[in-house]
């Protein structure tokens, strides 16, 4: 009972904090990429699915909370609700021919609850982000004797809080059928800002010229899921999913000033030379699909000193598909798409030395209840650096460590990723950054949630 009232608290205390700080810790983000469309798109990672080489839709088990894919969460445990949050860092360095620069990005990843009941339905609920803005650099030209300086930068964030249920389908032996959707709910703002004005020497501050164009985002957004798992037998089970994003628009109004001021850096002192009125549009988001394929298998029970473990090690491979072609701007008169295509693909293995660590926590010790986790991924990018279009590899690997208390399902997970963005020039703009990702899930353990008590 007082394992469960702890649990309760923290699940409690965390909701209160994040939503007190969800918002502002989005536009914590430096990343020139993010001055494009929408913005960097998600941005953060998820500790369990970074440190299988970022797959996101391949993982359907009862311990883990996957809103990557909503035909999941009927899988999840009957009568015990998973409370999912996440917290994660990147660390990034610039470099562009000679010229460096360190960035960082920290922020709440993820926040959410899901259950499942009647053995054949899930359901899930929380706040994500869903693309974050912010950039800033500037460069300096010299026009006779006089040096001119121009500064780009961008903020804001947009947030997605959802609603997600599944259903299985089919449930017979040892097949699994199952559909799902997210339904949620976008929202946010995020701003370019253009400055230039004159340098004079001696003086820290500059006057010149402003301009800022705001984009204010309040739209519906679904995506749709589906999983099919077959247990051949004791030793082997084979899963396929599948998640497709569909192409849709996602209203919101713009606004666009400009401004002239004796302190570019001070708005207080702006002047506003032009201003257009709000006007309604839309933005789109950029349509694709998921597929992913998982496979396991559980050794036969072997001793090691007087311990029987149940092993087992689980292979996860995913390939994404998303079409930028059909992005569109109906806010900007000027646009026009010059966006590539994208691809990604993922691979990800997971050791677990022991998997009924709950029924042998006893004559187990904690490193055989460890999920030993590693991958790698490839993707591209839509923006191009001197014709060639930018891509991303990175290597991952990662723990997830069970809380084995009271036979409760909460875990500990841990993820970290090593990458670099950029072209083969030596020369071009790259990006060398290290992920830190670490992810919560609270579960009840023997005195489950929502059981009404009785007194004798």
């Amino acid at each position: 009972m007082k394992y469960t009232n702890t649990m309760r608290n923290l699940a409690v205390s965390f909701l209160v904090l994040l939503c007190g700080n969800f918002t502002m810790a989005q536009s914590n983000i430096n990343s020139p990429y993010s001055s494009f469309g929408l913005g960097e798109i998600s941005g953060l990672n998820h500790a369990l699915f970074s440190a299988l080489g970022n797959t996101t839709i391949t993982i359907q088990d009862s311990t883990a909370l996957n809103f990557y894919n909503p035909a999941s969460y009927s899988a999840l445990g009957k009568g015990q609700p998973l409370f999912s949050l996440g917290v994660s860092s990147t660390l990034s360095n610039f470099t562009e021919g000679g010229n460096s620069n360190f960035a960082s990005i920290t922020g709440i990843q993820n926040f959410a609850l899901g259950l499942s009941f009647s053995n054949y339905f899930g359901l899930a609920f929380g706040l994500k982000p869903y693309a974050r803005r912010g950039y800033e650099f500037s460069s300096r030209i010299l026009v006779e004797q006089d040096s001119l300086i121009y500064t780009y930068s961008g903020e804001g964030g947009i947030n997605e809080v959802f609603l997600g249920l599944s259903s299985n389908l089919i449930k017979y032996k040892g097949t699994t059928l199952s559909v799902g959707a997210n339904f949620g709910y976008l929202f946010g703002n995020t701003s370019n800002t253009r400055k230039s004005g004159l340098i004079q020497s001696g003086i820290d501050t500059y006057a010149g010229g402003i301009s800022i164009k705001s984009m204010q985002i309040r739209a519906f957004h679904y995506d749709l899921g589906l999983s099919y798992v077959q247990k051949i037998n004791d030793r082997h089970t084979f899963s396929l999913f599948s998640v497709i994003e569909p192409f849709q628009k996602i209203n919101g109004t713009y606004e666009e000033g400009i401004y002239y001021g004796g302190n570019v850096d001070n708005p207080n002192d702006f002047d506003t030379t032009s201003f257009s009125q709000t006007t309604d549009g839309n933005v789109s988001n950029i349509p694709a699909y998921t597929v992913g394929l998982n496979y396991t298998l559980r050794t036969i029970s072997r001793k090691e000193t007087t311990n029987e473990l149940n092993s087992a090690i689980s292979f996860h491979a995913s390939y994404r598909q998303s079409d930028w072609s059909q992005y569109e701007n109906t806010f900007d008169n000027t646009f026009t798409n010059s966006f590539k295509n994208t691809s990604k693909m993922t691979f990800g293995i997971e050791y677990i030395p022991e998997t009924d660590f709950i029924t042998n926590k006893v004559t187990t010790k904690l490193y055989h209840r460890i999920k030993y986790r590693a991958g790698i991924y490839q993707l591209t990018l839509p923006y191009q650096t001197n014709g060639q279009q930018v891509s991303d590899f990175g290597t991952t690997f990662g723990f997830g460590i069970p809380v084995v208390v009271q036979n409760s399902l909460s875990s500990i997970n841990l993820g970290f990723t090593i990458g670099q963005r950029g072209i083969a020039d030596s020369h071009a703009f790259k990006e060398q950054y290290y992920g830190i990702n670490i992810g919560v899930s609270i579960a009840p353990g023997a005195d489950k949630w929502f059981v009404k008590r009785k007194l004798n």
